[in-house]
């Protein structure tokens, strides 16, 4: 079984009391620990704050983003009908991430798409 986000965050707190932690991100502990609990989820901000703190990289880094969007009910959502296909397949993600990363503007994306529709 994997670990939920709120799992992970109590996980690499490690020693750290809720106050600390929250102090070094900007929240009380109370909302840390409902964050924890799985009840509640960080804003961007805030979760790019813990992936910094945390020194998280690359494929744990992330983990964290996709545990979010997978659990959040309403952040971090990517519209309508592709949502479930991104989060279900972690390849994609990966291409996204480097697309966006390479910061691939809209006509290159065209060209690939007619490309894509010539080989289907």
């Amino acid at each position: 079984m994997s670990k939920k986000f709120g799992e992970l965050v109590k996980e690499y707190r490690g020693e750290k009391t809720l106050k600390e932690l929250g102090n070094e991100i900007g929240i009380s502990s109370a909302y840390l620990s409902d964050i924890e609990k799985g009840n509640r989820f960080p804003s961007k901000d805030k979760l790019d704050k813990l992936i910094k703190v945390f020194n998280l990289k690359d494929k744990k880094k992330d983990i964290f983003y996709d545990l979010v969007a997978k659990e959040s009910p309403n952040k971090y959502k990517v519209s309508g009908d592709i949502a479930e296909y991104i989060m279900k397949n972690e390849c994609l993600r990966n291409f996204i991430r480097v697309a966006k990363d390479k910061k691939l503007d809209n006509l290159y994306w065209k060209n690939k798409i007619k490309e894509l529709e010539r080989e289907v």
